[in-house]
């Protein structure tokens, strides 16, 4: 006996209810979790887990860490026996630092001597002095994502993908361990972008033909002084002129006089403490730029002047970096090492040692041979490979909409920024090989301070793409992309890593720190997938 047609009609009609159940439910869980990336709730608990698992490691890390932590802390104490910071010539002691009088790196170095000495009134315990400034480091660091999330905004990003993209920047593995050690690329960190909301507010004034004194001369006062801090800024520098007067140009090229005129008017405007105080402060910040970098440029030809130009060559073996080039020039030149990579061969290279230093993680000192050395692991494989991932499909979406994304002029200056800073670190990096035939200055935590505008620009571009796809498919795979790219990070990323694969020769020696180490990993350790030391 047949089932009436009625019957069938029923049962067509339920799967149909459940199917559309089905799909509006997914609505409803994609929709709220992209409420939840993008509130503001959420960009707070990124911020606070950045300061946590930083301050965890500063808590935790041995003196000095691996990036050169006891020469900036040295360079701290050097300082702080000055009250300007202009020296006339080597300080005394100073010799395993290099030529300080000359470095044009040490505005961060002068400015912490001041916590520095109001931090030694109250005690001569190292430890807590380093810790004490690893904190301030971690809240330079945490400056630095605030400011960042604005310009990822600027560029209009939403705020899902721009907070998505600060919480994977904090569970890269270097970058807690970076901002949890007395390091100046903590400083630089908040002043690339500062300099970039700067350049964009100076861009837009420039394109209504309204250009401001004041955007321009604090502008051009932190560009100064950023290059004194780190002279790894002079590529964004050199940014930021040629873009605005590129800009400028094309604005004002029928009139170029016109352009001197409104900067004058608007000068007119401004109050009278502004008219005192900007021109004061580029004055000074010129004159300290040129007291180190312009006196390098006339007398010694290069604005960081190989050591040995400045003192003698047994002063300069003291200074390990400078003694470690200086034995391998002498072997290359002996012909005892030869370079064996040509530019294409040392390019892979560079990229897959800056890949593999920004996921690496470090241990404390071994005896390796007859050397001390850090330890160091290989990337765990979740994070790191999706970090790969993602960059390979944020590369191919960027070309694939480059007409359509770089019509956007904030994002022209981020590419011009990244573009000129990447070619500066390979060339700097070639030509060191070169010269000593060791692969090196290949360290992935130079790249810091520009992961978060290439995923700006990345951003943009997936965006564009996930638009070219119609329906409610494209918004739901934003929301899963999202959580598996963030579970995968979780694996083994920031703070967990360092948890994972440290022991008590990376540890203060101290009892508790020693104990809630050794707790938390046995918690972490087992969903940590691939944890092979090799």
């Amino acid at each position: 006996m047949t089932r009436p047609a009625t019957s069938r009609a029923v049962i067509k009609d339920k799967s149909g209810d459940n199917l559309y159940n089905c799909r509006v439910s997914m609505r409803t869980v994609n929709d709220t979790i992209i409420s939840l990336l993008s509130s503001r709730r959420f960009f707070v608990f990124v911020l606070v887990f950045f300061v946590l698992e930083s301050g965890w490691i500063a808590l935790s890390a041995l003196y000095p860490q691996a990036f050169d932590e006891n020469f900036h802390f040295g360079l701290i104490k050097v300082y702080s026996h000055y009250w300007l910071p202009f020296l006339s010539g080597q300080p005394p002691h100073a010799d395993a630092y290099g030529a300080v009088a000359r470095d044009p790196s040490y505005l961060y170095h002068y400015l912490m001597s001041f916590p520095y000495r109001f931090i030694a009134l109250f005690t001569h315990s190292q430890t807590v002095q380093v810790i004490l400034l690893r904190f301030i480091d971690i809240g330079f660091f945490s400056l630095g994502l605030v400011l960042f999330r604005r310009v990822l905004l600027r560029v209009n990003v939403s705020p899902a993908f721009a907070n998505v993209s600060i919480l994977l920047l904090a569970l890269v593995p270097i970058v807690p361990q970076l901002a949890a050690q007395v390091s100046y690329d903590d400083l630089l960190f908040p002043l690339v972008a500062w300099v970039c909301l700067q350049t964009f507010q100076a861009m837009d004034e420039l394109r209504r033909k309204r250009p401001s004194f004041k955007t321009l001369t604090v502008l051009a006062i932190v560009c100064l002084l950023a290059s004194l801090e780190k002279y790894a800024f002079l590529p964004f520098f050199f940014s930021v002129v040629v873009f605005l007067l590129v800009l400028a140009y094309r604005v004002y090229w029928h009139d170029l006089k016109g352009l001197w005129r409104s900067l004058t008017k608007d000068f007119r405007r401004q109050s009278r403490t502004i008219k005192i105080t900007l021109p004061l402060l580029f004055i000074i910040s010129t004159g300290m730029f040129m007291q180190r970098a312009g006196v390098n440029l006339v007398q010694y030809h290069a604005a960081v002047p190989d050591c040995a130009k400045i003192l003698s060559v047994k002063q300069c073996s003291a200074y390990s970096p400078w003694y470690y080039n200086y034995k391998n020039h002498r072997q290359v030149l002996s012909g005892a090492k030869t370079p064996q990579y040509n530019i294409v061969s040392y390019t892979w290279k560079w990229f897959y040692w800056m890949w593999y230093r920004l996921f690496f993680t470090i241990n404390g000192p071994a005896m390796i041979g007859s050397t001390i050395r850090f330890m160091n692991y290989p990337p765990l494989p979740l994070p790191s490979y999706a970090a790969a991932a993602i960059a390979i499909v944020g590369s191919l979406a960027i070309i694939r909409w480059h007409k359509r994304l770089f019509r956007n002029p904030y994002l022209n200056f981020l590419l011009l920024t990244c573009a000129v800073y990447l070619v500066s670190l390979f060339i700097k990096g070639y030509a060191t090989y070169k010269h000593t035939a060791v692969l090196e200055n290949m360290n992935g935590r130079y790249l810091v301070p520009i992961l978060l505008l290439v995923a700006a620009m990345a951003g943009r571009a997936l965006s564009l793409w996930f638009r070219s796809y119609r329906g409610s498919k494209a918004s739901l795979s934003k929301a899963f992309i999202a959580v598996a790219v963030l579970v995968l990070f979780l694996d083994g990323g920031g703070v967990f890593s360092f948890i994972v694969r440290s022991d008590k020769s990376w540890y203060w020696p101290n009892t508790t720190v020693i104990k809630v180490n050794n707790v938390a990993r046995r918690i972490i350790k087992p969903v940590i997938v691939g944890d092979k030391r090799r």
